[in-house]
């Protein structure tokens, strides 16, 4: 499957874009995925504009597919409820959790989450 960037995912999942039309055309000719760096970017966006990082991630997974998903919606689900406050860190979390290991760190914050961590 080849990839799609952000841009083609936003357009899509959009109700309004300049370039669906075309996203659309593109997206009919087969499937598409959208690699782990591009979900972590569509955090970044969501968070930009204020808009649920879960509600995005699951649009985009209605359409693509999304690598990494269940480490995505984690961190989606930590940023969205404020558990966790950076987009990495939450990423960074979420990868711990998904693989059953512990992430090592000083942050405050990710320790106090549920989130398996310790102070190094």
């Amino acid at each position: 499957m080849d990839p799609a960037d952000a841009d083609l995912v936003l357009a899509i999942v959009k109700p309004h874009d300049h370039l669906k039309a075309r996203a659309q055309q593109r997206c009919s000719a087969g499937p598409l995925r959208v690699p782990f760096s591009v979900g972590i970017e569509l955090l970044f966006v969501a968070r930009k504009f204020d808009a649920p990082c879960v509600d995005l991630l699951g649009a985009a997974s209605r359409h693509f597919h999304v690598e990494q998903l269940d480490i995505l919606l984690s961190a989606a689900e930590a940023l969205d409820t404020g558990e966790l406050g950076t987009v990495f860190d939450a990423v960074h979390a979420a990868t711990a959790l998904a693989q059953g290991r512990t992430l090592w760190t000083t942050d405050r914050k990710i320790l106090d989450s549920a989130f398996p961590a310790r102070a190094w």
